[in-house]
């Protein structure tokens, strides 16, 4: 049970960042949403997929193998000194190439992303982005190697403060063209606090010799290809289907279909940011012991889908009034969308775990193929769903998508380490399904006021059922343990 209190302690802080961030990123969207409109808002989207498709070939994962090298080498300071530097240094060159690439083909960007030229000069805006983006992941990395939790914490409530104050600011008075403009100063921002307290922990700068330096950019670059594949895979899927909606349906779809898919995820983000933080690290300590590592993923499964399940539950219930709050009326059409999405999502509170022991057993090929195989079927399926049922069958596809994953990753890390889930997790998986099933079939064919009546019911119940199984099972009192965390920031 100490591992479980471990487990809500380490991810306690950044959880209650993600939430900080969360609200002023919803506010932001908001704002967004009632002053350009669901076009608008599509707009938006179609420069973020652009921005996180471009940073995952800037990056090439050397930030998230980053944070394994710095975790494994925890006795050797000085090389976690000469990891530091190469990190920083390689991030610099890598992106600001692919930068200068993008800005010279801005005009044929900005015709693929928007059947115009006329956003290049948006895209140019955005295209700097990328360094930024590539610098302060690679700071975050580092922070997050070196266990300074409360460091990155700090940069990155203050990022998601100013950044979405100011981009509000631009859209407000400059309309579409604040869009670039803001998604600029939130990535100056983000390189700007890392980089502040990354600086306040006075690290000293080793510069290796050339062998050196080939010798652990090697080391990097061969785990960080496995999460710079995938995170390639998913930003190109995800750019695709965004252009895809664009052509088949219009701007309006893409916004639709951006908002739902920010409210299915938005919860279990949180989550899963929360307790990834800490969870590769903790995996390396043990990396050569797979019934330790067994132990490890049952405990992060079982906490993870009872969290979970309070979100599914209150999205499933809910998700029309959270459209109109958090966006506008306009939106609500999405509905529907985020029912079948967020079924997925649950799905990845159990995917997680496998996809690190996968990169923490240094197997990125495997890593890759997975991901592909996710991505892919993903863009597929929603292809096949919307030619064959219209607008309605948008998200049944992220839905399916999933349950292929978590059937391979589920397979392979039971071939990789004998994965054996716990007789607790088999528990808390069935009555999880229960609640949910329950809950989706009653806001499904209910009318809307009773709909919301009996989603009110269902969440009282899973909270009631999630608090009893933390308390019962894990010795976690989760109303002492919030109290706790407040008395100590106030």
């Amino acid at each position: 049970m100490a591992s479980y209190r471990s487990i809500m302690k380490s991810s306690g802080l950044i959880g209650l960042v993600q939430v900080f961030r969360l609200f002023f990123a919803l506010l932001r969207n908001k704002v967004v949403a009632i002053l350009l409109g669901t076009g608008g808002y599509g707009i938006w989207g179609l420069y973020q997929a652009y921005i996180e498709m471009i940073s995952s070939f800037s990056t090439l994962g050397i930030g998230q193998s980053g944070v394994r090298e710095i975790a494994a080498n925890k006795g050797d300071h000085k090389l976690q000194l000469t990891l530091i530097y190469i990190i920083r240094v390689s991030l610099l060159i890598i992106s600001s190439i692919i930068s200068v690439v993008c800005i010279i083909f801005s005009k044929t960007i900005s015709k693929s992303l928007f059947n115009t030229e006329d956003y290049y000069l948006g895209v140019i805006v955005v295209s700097i982005v990328i360094i930024f983006n590539s610098l302060s992941n690679g700071q975050k990395a580092i922070l997050n190697g070196l266990r300074e939790i409360k460091y990155l914490a700090i940069s990155q409530i203050y990022g998601a403060v100013l950044g979405s104050l100011i981009t509000i600011v631009l859209i407000y008075f400059f309309g579409l063209q604040g869009i670039p403009w803001g998604l600029f100063v939130v990535g100056l921002l983000s390189v700007l606090f890392t980089w502040y307290y990354l600086h306040k922990l006075k690290l000293e700068i080793v510069k290796p010799d050339i062998t050196v330096y080939k010798t652990e950019f090697k080391k990097l670059i061969k785990t960080g290809l496995g999460y710079s594949g995938a995170a390639i895979i998913s930003t190109v899927t995800v750019y695709l289907s965004r252009i895809y909606l664009n052509d088949a349906f219009d701007l309006s779809a893409v916004g639709i279909y951006q908002a739902s898919w920010t409210i299915s995820n938005m919860y279990i983000g949180i989550i899963l940011t929360a307790m990834g933080i800490d969870f590769m690290p903790r995996i390396m300590e043990f990396i050569d012991d797979d019934k330790k590592i067994n132990s490890l993923v049952n405990e992060q499964m079982e906490l993870g889908v009872l969290i979970a399940s309070v979100g599914v539950v209150a999205v499933l219930a809910f998700s029309s009034l959270i459209l109109n709050l958090l966006y506008s009326e306009d939106f609500v059409i999405g509905r529907e969308i985020i029912k079948w999405q967020v079924l997925g999502v649950g799905l990845r509170v159990l995917g997680f775990p496998f996809s690190h022991v996968l990169m923490a057993k240094n197997k990125p090929l495997i890593y890759v193929i997975i991901q592909a195989i996710h991505f892919g079927s993903d863009y597929l399926l929603l292809i096949f769903f919307s030619s064959h049922f219209g607008f309605d069958g948008l998200g049944v596809n992220y839905f399916v998508a999933y349950i292929l994953y978590l059937t391979l990753s589920w397979f392979l890390c039971y071939k990789l380490i004998a994965f054996k889930p716990s007789k607790l997790l088999y528990r808390i998986m069935f009555y999880t399904f229960i609640f949910i099933l329950i809950t989706w079939l009653g806001t499904t064919y209910l009318q809307r006021y009773y709909s919301i009546g009996f989603g009110c019911i269902m969440l009282i119940c899973t909270l009631f059922w999630v608090n009893y199984s933390l308390n019962h099972y894990m010795g976690i009192n989760f109303i002492q343990f919030l109290k706790s965390k407040i008395k100590k920031r106030t």
